[in-house]
């Protein structure tokens, strides 16, 4: 059986028209709409305007309302603006509710960044009837509202003019719709229906006239027809391209209509070539290579292991009765304990209790996840039932696989649509809560079905195909409109339906579309390599969505292995520290780039690609996973890593690197031992979190500076404290959370044993410049962090680490936090006492121990900028969810704030440190030359640093942006200079 649909996209590529049709919504002229208190109406250049100047929060929202205009009915909106005050705007647009649009839900169009005009007029325009998304859950078939919308805007007293919203209508439409594929010789042909609109006030008469056309491909038009004021008629037309074409290769022509009134239209007319005809299976393997998995059974211990696992599964489900949940399950994320975050045990279906406190739970949300979870269960077990047919033969295994596919064909449509609320609203569906779900559930649904095609009868195909598949594709299909990790799980599920069905449209939506896998690759992999949600945790699961779309494309002809999605898979290893673990940044659980569930994404990759990278972590497995077993090489591959500090620059990532003498057992080879992640780059979308210049660290092979990611998101935790600034280790600026923003890299210098780096961000608070310069050794870590302002600002500078915390001086617990909001979710705050006592670089500093565990004691010593510094301690929440984790926080209120500290785990040594000014004057620093002194014994580090190339600290001289100065009994052993053409120590100077 083969589905066919075709995929058929027009879209505008040019259009000049006679006289299109304009419509003034708003102009300001007349009666003045209703407004807030930040906009009025305004005279600019002999016009009255409006003039918006938010004082809110951002983003931000004007709200329009409007009437007697049905959107609907209109093809593109238009307003004229001017963007004063601001250097930079991420988002500026406008949101519309008018149903029918958009059914009835908020439709944002959005200009691109690149596009918006600062400091001049403008003019937007949006097709209405582009709609890639929609906000809200319920429909509003009653309001007729425009939204100005502005976010991620740089600048001080920004003000927005805008001026003659009006709708366009043109007088000359076209549009189609995909008809069949026929092969004709060496040659397929597609069909499809031309349908001209005249949205004239007079009768015209429609010529259509090929336009531009690649090599080999031609057109076959329809004769002129004859057009009455608002009449619509069809006409017939083909497109025919060579058959020796890749499948779902996209072909484009263009087709020029023109009226008796000079009105033109030119639609791009982009078809896809169709899929071959296919023997199944197709998606999981193809039928040509099941004698070579046969084979590597028998042949292969780790191969039989890998069977033996598919296997029971699908003996399990065998003999055992099919009986489906009586209704849609759950969102995952529900499924923690509200009072300490721990994951939940389950009891019984309607029993939970907390695996941490002993909280028990029953009801709502929980008893539906255990739904779910039974949902996921019979999705693989059609999978893995369908594999054991597929390799054995053997039709117990595909009576049962077509027993559950057939039950879900009758029941799937019956089940209630719901969310994550329970409601039929956004983001609803049939099985699952949420599309991802439903996707994630669907894949392996169609895996089993496309393996037991061939045991299936004609009505059992359509009964699956017409009650499941299809329904489940398409819904899931109409919720991928982004770059994102959820499309791709939701390409990779109505993707495999298409190829499997023989559907073109499908398939080549999911691969080729806006938002199909080769875009995904494209604009979601950065030139790092990284998923650019910067999170570890997501770009794993998108490598996870990626896999199966591209071995099924594999086998119809299509090759998606690019060196980009290569590089996707190398990312993780090279910035890995010295046990695999991975910084848990943003959204992002406590997660290793190493290890069998990181090598089973791995064994088709290997297949594919020949990487040092890739052997790394295949290594790390026991291949015991079906990928294995379907993709994997007989042998896995050898390689070797070495890795050194480095600059990820497009995920905005510095990773520095030492290595002691001697190296604690277990670390992987050739990665040292200690390890530093800072991150200073993009926010990272919705999965970001405000923490800029925050990082992670492992010393001597063990995690010590904690970053805490992210728990279950049902969890009121989450936003409460692992979605805030204060849960980082950077910088909170008057008790509230960072702004979404992006930092910069200044400076690096790294030799073969020691690291220095300097990063900045002056848009995570307006008006306040972050910078922090941090360099790392074999035996101890140096930290400066500074904050300027014109302003007085509260400063916490804050430093989250795994162990337990003891303080030289006395601490006293405090009656309640020393903020509100994040501060709250903290427990056991205490205050330390000021130091009574100078060091020998004549500071007072605060000295603490951190005991990370039984073998590793790190030794801090920690002053700062100002003489009214407060110091606290107290335990946070840590990453996994039940890890509590202390910190310490250093308050400083001011212009100006500065902050210096070393971690010393190199000797029992206590070290001592000093913050440094232009001319080596100890206490308060400045913004541009600053730096900090370390004496360990007879060994002392001097970092420096200049912002405009040259600075004397007494009797060190710099000139570049900064340097590390190593000595050992007064002499320099080593100096890491970054931009710098000279470093002097007592006027000699150094190497």
């Amino acid at each position: 059986m083969r589905l066919s649909a075709i995929v058929l996209v027009l879209s505008i590529a040019a259009a000049c028209h006679a006289a299109p049709v304009v419509r003034v919504i708003q102009d300001f002229e007349g009666d003045a709409p209703r407004l807030t208190d930040d906009a009025t109406i305004v005279e600019a250049d002999g016009n009255h305007v409006l003039r918006w100047a938010p004082d809110r929060a951002e983003p931000w929202f004007l709200n329009l309302d409007f009437s007697d205009t049905e959107l609907n009915d209109w093809d593109r909106l238009e307003f004229r603006y001017r963007i004063d005050g601001a250097s930079d705007v991420d988002w500026w647009g406008v949101k519309v509710m008018d149903f029918p649009l958009g059914d009835g839900l908020q439709v944002p169009y959005r200009i691109p960044r690149e596009e918006i005009a600062l400091g001049e007029w403008a003019t937007a325009s949006f097709d209405l009837h582009s709609v890639t998304d929609r906000w809200g859950d319920t429909p509003n078939e009653t309001a007729q509202t425009i939204v100005l919308r502005a976010s991620g805007v740089k600048g001080d007293a920004t003000t927005f003019l805008v001026d003659d919203i009006r709708v366009v209508r043109e007088a000359l439409h076209i549009s189609a719709e995909a008809g069949e594929t026929v092969r004709d010789g060496n040659l397929w042909r597609r069909q499809f229906t031309i349908t001209a609109r005249s949205a004239a006030e007079q009768p015209m008469t429609v010529r259509f006239e090929p336009g531009a056309c690649p090599e080999g491909v031609s057109l076959t038009l329809p004769e002129p027809i004859e057009l009455a004021p608002g009449e619509q008629r069809e006409a017939r037309a083909s497109i025919a391209a060579s058959a020796t074409l890749q499948p779902l290769s996209q072909v484009t022509a263009t087709v020029v209509a023109l009226s008796d009134d000079d009105d033109r239209v030119e639609e791009q007319v982009v078809v896809s070539a169709p899929l071959p005809d296919v023997e199944h299976p197709v998606l999981l393997m193809k039928r040509e290579d099941l004698p070579r998995i046969r084979e590597r059974i028998e042949a292969l211990d780790w191969a039989g292991e890998a069977w033996q696992a598919v296997l029971r599964n699908a003996d399990n489900w065998a003999d055992r009765e099919v009986e489906l949940p009586d209704r849609g399950g759950q969102w995952s994320h529900w499924y923690s304990c509200t009072e300490c975050g721990a994951s939940l045990a389950t009891v019984s279906p309607t029993e939970h209790v907390c695996k941490s406190c002993g909280a028990e739970y029953t009801g709502w949300p929980y008893d539906d996840v255990v739904v779910m979870r039974d949902h996921s269960r019979l999705s693989n077990a059609a999978r893995d039932l369908g594999m054991a047919y597929a390799i054995t033969e053997d039709a117990r295994y595909a009576a049962k696989a077509r027993e559950i596919l057939l039950a879900y064909a009758d029941a799937y449509l019956k089940y209630p649509m719901h969310n994550k609320r329970g409601e039929d609203a956004g983001g609803a569906c049939h099985v699952a809560a949420q599309p991802l779900t439903e996707a994630t559930w669907l894949i392996p649904m169609v895996q089993g079905f496309d393996c037991v095609f061939d045991a299936l009868g004609e009505a059992d195909r359509t009964a699956i195909a017409d009650g499941l598949l299809l329904p489940a594709a398409e819904l899931v299909r109409s919720y991928a409109r982004s770059i994102h990790n959820i499309p791709c799980w939701e390409n990779a599920a109505y993707g495999m339906v298409g190829i499997s069905l023989g559907n073109d449209d499908l398939a080549a939506q999911a691969i080729n579309g806006d938002f199909g896998f080769r875009n995904q690759i494209a604009q979601g992999i950065d030139d790092d390599g990284v998923w650019y949600e910067g999170s570890w945790g997501y770009h794993y699961y998108t490598m996870s969505a990626l896999a199966p779309l591209a071995v099924a494309a594999e086998h119809v002809g299509i090759d998606l292995y690019s060196e980009r999605y290569l590089s996707m898979f190398t990312a993780p290893v090279r910035m890995m520290g010295p046990t695999g673990t991975l910084p848990a940044f943003n959204d992002s659980s406590r997660t290793r780039a190493v290890g069998s569930g990181r090598a089973r994404l791995y064994e088709n990759a290997c297949s594919h690609w020949q990487s040092d990278e890739l052997a790394v972590v295949l290594a790390t497995g026991n291949r015991s996973g079906y990928e294995a077993l379907l993709y994997g090489p007989d042998e896995a591959p050898t390689g070797a890593t070495l890795l050194t500090s480095t600059i990820f620059p497009a995920a905005g990532v510095a990773v520095l690197r030492a290595d002691a003498d001697e190296r604690p057992a277990g670390l992987l080879d050739g990665v040292p031992a200690s390890w530093l992640a800072l991150d200073y780059g993009p926010h990272g979308s919705g999965h970001g979190h405000p923490d800029k210049l925050g990082f992670e660290a492992c010393v001597a092979g063990k995690l010590f500076a904690t970053d805490a990611g992210s728990v279950r998101y049902g969890n009121p935790a989450h936003g409460g404290w692992y979605k805030q600034t204060l849960s980082h280790n950077t910088v909170v600026v008057d008790g509230a959370s960072q702004e979404r923003t992006e930092g910069r890299l200044l400076f690096r210098a790294f030799d073969d044993t020691a690291s220095l780096v300097a990063v900045e961000s002056d848009g995570a608070y307006p008006g306040v410049v972050l910078r922090r310069f941090m360099a790392l050794l074999p035996d101890g870590l140096l930290d400066l962090t500074v904050a300027i302002s014109g302003e007085e600002h509260q400063y916490d500078w804050l430093l989250h680490g795994r162990g337990d915390l003891t303080f030289q001086q006395p601490m006293t617990p405090l009656d309640a936090p020393p903020g509100e909001g994040a501060y709250e979710w903290a427990e056991d705050w205490r205050s330390v006492a000021r130091p009574d006592r100078e060091n020998r670089l004549g500071v007072p500093p605060w000295n603490a121990e951190w005991a990370v565990d039984d073998e590793l004691t790190i030794k801090l010593a920690h002053v700062v900028s100002s003489p009214d510094a407060e110091l606290f301690t107290a335990i946070g929440r840590g990453n996994p969810a039940t890890a509590r984790d202390p910190f310490i926080m250093n308050r400083i209120t001011g212009h100006t704030a500065a902050w210096a500290t070393v971690a010393w785990w190199g000797s029992d040594e206590t070290p001592e440190l000093a913050t440094l000014t232009s001319k080596g004057a100890p206490g308060a620093v400045t913004l541009d030359e600053c730096g900090m002194h370390v004496r360990v014994g007879n060994r002392e580090f001097v970092l420096v640093t200049a912002a405009d190339g040259s600075a004397d600290f007494g009797r060190i001289g710099l000139e570049g942006s900064g340097a590390l100065i190593e000595f050992v009994d007064d002499r320099p052993v080593r100096c890491l200079a970054a931009h710098a053409t000279r470093v002097t120590v007592g006027g000699v100077e150094v190497e």
